[in-house]
């Protein structure tokens, strides 16, 4: 029995809990949470276990689940794995590359492993697009374009501080943090290639953290990655578009397009529910990826290198926006021949 600790009992939270819960392999033995309501809510959903205002004097947990916001990421995480525990982190794992690198090193020195919360991975409708999306499908890919537009920034727990995602103090950032982990790690997955080159443009609202931005990722030397975030778009909308020598595909919402020398063909994928909000159907296929990493024994490093390259890539369009787009390459890629 795997013994699992939650760290931070908002809407994430409370969601990992519910899941892990629901597993027959593990057990929630520990809960944390600042906030007294929270910790009520913790105490009636989950009786047998200790529930407590920090992580300091819990003990006995296997797997440390951290879904507090980005800023205490990775103190959280140094703590998790000082205590012996393995640890999963929502994204953005880490915010500064320099501390990711050092906590993986820790990581691998006491044998445990560091997943991010890469949870659009598992996501059946993006999976379907990078099925549709294969190179032997459209042809050797020419482009990915992704957009990402919402009204405005998601709420965060009543409870405690629902407009959290706007206090830079708490979460690292604006639009970039909150969307961007997901378009980094989705550009290396759909392409099956490597982020080399960040350039990245920046507006800001006045409560002084960016809500809209525009990112070119090179991949490989070989496409680029054109992606879009916004918090002030007029319609709350997701695209993905696959663009390839001998055709697309473009998943637009829940429909998903394809076009090639056949003709177009469309597809209504349908989402449940619980897909647009807490993406609880999402869950278990990524909680039994991270379980198969933490009982595997070999210390896989790829889902901590995935978080790492999340984090250089957010350092490299910052500093690439100061340079009014100024294109900055990441630590490791090869140099232009």
């Amino acid at each position: 029995m795997i013994n699992v600790g939650v760290i931070g009992y908002g809407r994430a939270g409370e969601a990992h809990a519910r899941c892990y819960d629901a597993m027959p392999q593990t057990r929630i033995v520990a809960i944390v949470d600042p906030t007294p309501s929270r910790r009520d809510a913790a105490r009636a959903r989950f009786p047998h276990a200790a529930i407590a205002a920090a992580l300091d004097g819990i003990a006995g947990i296997d797997l440390a689940l951290i879904c507090t916001p980005p800023t205490s990421h990775e103190a959280y995480i140094e703590q998790a794995l000082v205590r012996g525990a393995h640890v999963f982190c929502e994204k953005p794992a880490f915010l500064d590359p320099g501390n990711g690198v050092r906590l993986v090193a820790l990581a691998r020195q006491r044998r445990r492993i560091i997943y991010p919360g890469h949870n659009y991975l598992h996501a059946p409708l993006l999976q379907r697009l990078r099925e549709r999306g294969a190179p032997e499908r459209i042809g050797p890919l020419q482009r990915l374009d992704m957009r990402i537009e919402r009204t405005e920034s998601a709420s965060g727990s009543a409870d405690w501080n629902p407009s959290w995602r706007r206090d830079p103090a708490v979460s690292g950032g604006g639009v970039l943090i909150d969307h961007g982990p997901h378009c980094i790690y989705l550009a290396e997955w759909l392409t099956r290639m490597r982020v080399h080159l960040v350039s990245c443009t920046m507006e800001f609202s006045t409560r002084e953290v960016e809500d809209r931005v525009e990112l070119v990722l090179d991949m490989s030397g070989q496409i680029k990655t054109h992606i879009l975030l916004s918090w002030r778009a007029p319609h709350r909308r997701s695209t993905y578009s696959l663009t390839g020598t001998h055709g697309s595909v473009v998943l637009n919402g829940d429909v998903l397009i394809e076009e090639g020398p056949t003709g177009r063909r469309t597809w209504q994928l349908a989402e449940t529910p619980e897909s647009r909000h807490a993406h609880d159907d999402w869950l278990p296929t990524l909680a039994e990826d991270v379980l198969r990493h933490v009982t595997s024994g070999a210390m896989e490093i790829e889902p901590a290198r995935s978080a790492l390259v999340v984090a250089h890539t957010i350092a490299a369009s910052h500093a690439s926006a100061v340079q009014g787009g100024l294109a900055h390459r990441l630590p490791g890629a090869p140099a232009d021949p």
